[in-house]
């Protein structure tokens, strides 16, 4: 296990922990020490925060922040918008109600929100958060352009 912290560049616990995770394919415990084979490597994820599972009754939560965040439109009819719903949250949410909102539809919505953006729904500032936050982009890299709007 020393040796294959050292061959990876990272600590034993960090081992410890692939391992725990299953992560190391072919890795095996013989009573309290892991045999790791000499040509194993360890499982990459996809950069981001892991995806948690969407609640199953979100439906009070989406109501109180139809109420709160898309004040113009009756809760009923906003809730038919998730689109515009999730944009406004994440546009001008508390931290609090963008964390429950995440919770509540999942990550992939929340994705797929910044890929269907009208222009003028996000600020250049919420923009960027959520690429970085959804893990679309990473520390340093170029964050895409704000959807524009185009006058014929």
């Amino acid at each position: 296990m020393s040796q294959f912290a050292a061959r990876h560049g990272v600590s034993r616990i960090r081992v410890l922990q692939w391992l725990a995770q299953k992560r190391i394919p072919g890795a095996r415990k013989i009573g309290h020490y892991w045999t790791v084979p000499a040509s194993a490597r360890p499982a990459r994820r996809r950069p981001g925060r892991p995806r948690k599972a969407p609640e199953r009754d979100a439906a009070p939560l989406l109501r109180r922040l139809a109420r709160k965040y898309v004040w113009w439109l009756p809760p009923g009819q906003a809730l038919r918008r998730p689109g515009l719903l999730a944009s406004q949250v994440m546009e001008m949410g508390e931290y609090d109600d963008a964390c429950a909102l995440e919770n509540a539809l999942g990550r992939e919505a929340l994705i797929e929100t910044l890929r269907r953006a009208q222009p003028g729904r996000f600020s250049e500032a919420s923009w960027r958060f959520w690429h970085y936050r959804l893990g679309l982009a990473r520390a340093g890299a170029r964050v895409p352009a704000l959807p524009r709007r185009r006058v014929p």
